[in-house]
């Protein structure tokens, strides 16, 4: 898997006093806001993964956003800038408490694209805890439910309740996702 991320920077902005915001949009929208809002002259940086899709009848590898229905904008948060972006098509709103834009920190930013420009394989999960009812999504035991009882470097170790006894399964971390009832 390649991972790769798009900055659109317009030429002669300065950086002082600029922060990176969250922008969430609708669901796969994220590349057509980022075009709309690159056009109003705003710096966005949509950070992609590339994978191998899973059609039935072919495989071929396509970029997926990170961090689907988000991505980020680079300005300096005035009441004028808000409410451009905000009334750009397909945006849902600008990540905040309450009605008030919160910035992304840069170094979060930067540790992004550091990741995405290195060679390490990487591609979203959600996070999982000891504890947490997840359900297995690949492999022989594909369907089960379970309860997380710890975690280790790359595995993950699932209780599954059965005729009142436990049966102890140690997973691919990427084998599962929290279980939604």
């Amino acid at each position: 898997m390649i991972m790769s991320g798009s900055t659109k920077k317009p030429s002669g902005e300065s950086l002082s006093g600029t922060a990176w915001y969250a922008v969430h949009t609708n669901s796969r929208h994220e590349r057509k806001v980022a075009k709309d809002l690159a056009r109003q002259a705003y710096e966005t940086y949509l950070p992609e993964y590339r994978t191998w899709s899973r059609r039935t009848d072919r495989r071929k590898e396509i970029a997926k956003p990170l961090f689907p229905g988000y991505l980020f904008v680079r300005t300096e948060m005035s009441a004028a800038r808000r409410l451009a972006i905000l009334q750009t098509s397909s945006v849902v709103r600008i990540v905040g408490i309450k009605n008030s834009p919160q910035p992304v920190r840069d170094h979060e930013i930067e540790s992004i694209k550091i990741l995405l420009q290195s060679s390490v394989d990487s591609e979203p999960h959600a996070a999982i805890s000891s504890g947490q009812l997840v359900q297995v999504m690949e492999g022989p035991l594909r369907g089960v439910i379970g309860v997380v009882d710890h975690t280790k470097k790359q595995k993950i170790i699932v209780n599954v309740e059965l005729l009142g006894r436990a049966v102890e399964a140690s997973l691919e971390t990427d084998a599962v996702v929290p279980y939604l009832d």
